[in-house]
């Protein structure tokens, strides 16, 4: 199975030239019955509260213009984006796949600069996608263990992690993602920003992590579009001697 990570220097509050980048990258990367993973607020950059709303509202049109984007390609979808809901703004991502969103993350944990803007997400759920069992979080996320844990109960086979983190915290990413990966026997797969933005400066690193702590890739730190086969047997391999999930 391919995975394409899109590790894009985002331009805070040029929802336009985001979105560019990002239809782009959907035309010239579709891997067939795989997944295409863009960082968290891909589209936007991250918002204050004072242009929250007015970046929720420019980055809409920019949005269904992705939905149709995935018309056009076998590929799954997952991007970092505002969501609304009965006037609460949240921090989500969404699986997208021909032309539909088929799943979708709210960010449950905030980072401090998120406190005040975004309202917490609770549900953690599992989606089936090409006979892969998928969940997702973000960013932040990484650093409880309790929610990657909780998508693994569930059955995920592959967890994305759609990232928006910067310096000094790029080591501590590194390690999570492994320990995360190893602790619930399945893949996790981040893919971070990269440049100035709204909060400092983000630190690219964008990994896929086998079920056992592999790291399959890493990327720098400069904006890169990579493509990567993983084996999904890593899974079962990974549990030969042990179940983690089994013994928690």
């Amino acid at each position: 199975m391919q995975v394409t990570l899109n590790q894009m220097d985002i331009t805070d509050y040029q929802v336009s030239v985001n979105a560019a980048a990002i239809l782009k990258s959907i035309h010239d990367h579709q891997v067939c019955d795989g997944f295409m993973i863009f960082p968290e607020l891909a589209l936007t950059g991250f918002p204050t509260l004072d242009n929250i709303e007015a970046l929720y509202h420019q980055s809409t049109e920019h949005f269904h213009s992705i939905l149709k984007a995935s018309k056009n390609t076998d590929s799954t979808i997952i991007i970092g984006h505002i969501d609304k809901q009965d006037q609460l703004f949240y921090n989500a991502c969404s699986f997208i796949k021909n032309g539909k969103i088929i799943h979708k993350h709210r960010k449950s944990k905030l980072w401090l600069d998120d406190v005040g803007v975004f309202t917490s997400g609770e549900d953690l759920s599992v989606v089936s996608i090409n006979d892969v069992v998928c969940g997702a979080q973000i960013c932040f996320e990484l650093e409880f263990p309790e929610g990657s844990r909780a998508l693994a109960k569930k059955g995920a086979q592959i967890i994305f992690m759609p990232n928006g983190n910067m310096s000094p915290y790029a080591n501590t990413h590194y390690v999570l993602t492994q320990a995360r990966a190893i602790e619930n026997q399945c893949f996790v797969i981040t893919c971070n920003g990269v440049g100035v933005g709204h909060g400092g400066q983000f630190v690219g690193e964008s990994l896929i992590v086998s079920p056992t702590g592999r790291i399959i890739k890493k990327l720098g730190s400069s904006p890169d579009i990579v493509t990567v086969d993983i084996d999904l047997e890593e899974l079962e391999q990974s549990k030969q001697n042990y179940h983690y999930i089994d013994l928690s």
